[in-house]
Formats: structure tokens, sequence, C-alpha cells
């Protein structure tokens, strides 16, 4: 039943992520933009530091659910004898050892820059027309354009770490406010 219920959720997850449209449906001419456009701002550029950060997303996903995700991929494997399960099992038990394997044949077998070619224009060009594509081009053509790419990263990295030292006051008096109250109960 859980292989099931896996398997439906992952089917439902693939349904959602499904582009709107192909880059077939996607005029040659507006093709030719949202390539430019990826190349000029950097993402065609970026697949090998993709492939790298999605593998350890999917790494992260699996953690919580390793040992119970294992377990079910070996309870698959009908036709071996229970004591080869258990010496199977046994193998699989850290997730260390798993987690470098899995990342070497994910950077073998994803071939991201393929991944971006399918995903972004569809994207693309479900939010942004041709002459907005053309306009976007143009812009990041300018010298305020290239240093809007430029400068991007850090400057969002940057304001992660501003609002997270504005947010943090607040955590560390609401982590007291609720001891505080916690221990009122105590007393109670």
């Amino acid at each position: 039943m859980k292989i099931r219920s896996m398997g439906a959720a992952i089917l439902a997850v693939g349904v959602l992520i499904q582009p709107v449209q192909s880059a077939a449906e996607i005029t040659e001419t507006k093709q030719e933009l949202i390539r430019e456009l990826l190349t000029i701002v950097g993402i065609a550029g970026m697949a090998e530091q993709m492939r790298e950060q999605q593998s350890v997303v999917e790494l992260m996903r699996m953690q919580p659910t390793y040992h119970q995700m294992i377990e079910m991929a070996t309870a698959e494997q009908t036709d071996l004898p229970e004591a080869d399960r258990q010496l199977l099992l046994a193998r699989l038990e850290d997730f260390d050892a798993f987690a470098e394997r899995f990342r070497t044949l994910f950077s073998q077998r994803l071939n991201f820059s393929t991944i971006i070619e399918t995903v972004y224009p569809p994207l693309y060009d479900k939010y942004f027309s041709e002459e907005e594509l053309r306009q976007m081009v143009a812009f990041y053509r300018t010298p305020v354009g290239r240093k809007s790419i430029e400068v991007m990263a850090p400057l969002m990295q940057e304001a992660g770490r501003g609002i997270e030292e504005a947010v943090w006051p607040l955590s560390i008096a609401l982590i007291q406010e609720i001891v505080a109250e916690e221990r009122a109960k105590l007393v109670d």
C-alpha cells in the first residue's frame, strides 16, 4: 500500500510540474529570444552548479525517510531471500555512504542543460510576450543590465542576511515569551 501511495504521489508531482506547453510549441523567434536571455543572465551556463545544488536538495528531502525508503526498495526485491535482504539493509544503513554514491550517479546521469532547455522556455513563454523578451534582452545588454546580473546573487545573499539579523531578536523574544508562559503554567 505504501509503495502505491508513493507511486501516486510521484505521479501527481510529475503532473504538477509539467510545463504548460512544450518548447516545440513556442515560435522559433521567441525560442531564440529565450535562449539568448538565458545565456545573457547566466542560467544556461549554470547547469553544473544547479545539478550539484539539486543533488543536495534531493538528499535533504530523502534523509528524514531514508530508512523507510530503503526498506521499501529492498522489500520490492521479491526474489531475494530474507537473510540476504537483511544483509542488504545493513549495507545500506549508512546514509552518508549512500549520499556519496547518490551524488556521483546523479552527476553522471542528470543532464541539467537539457532540463534547463526543457523547463525555462515554456515558463518564459507563459509569463512574457515576445516584445517583453526583446526588451529584457536589450536591457541585460546595457551596462546597468549587466551590472544587475553581476550583483543580483550577492545582493540577495546580503538581503537574506539582513532579514535574518532583523528577525532574530524577535525570534529570541518569542522563545523567551513561550518559555515564560510555560513556566507560569508550572506554578498554576
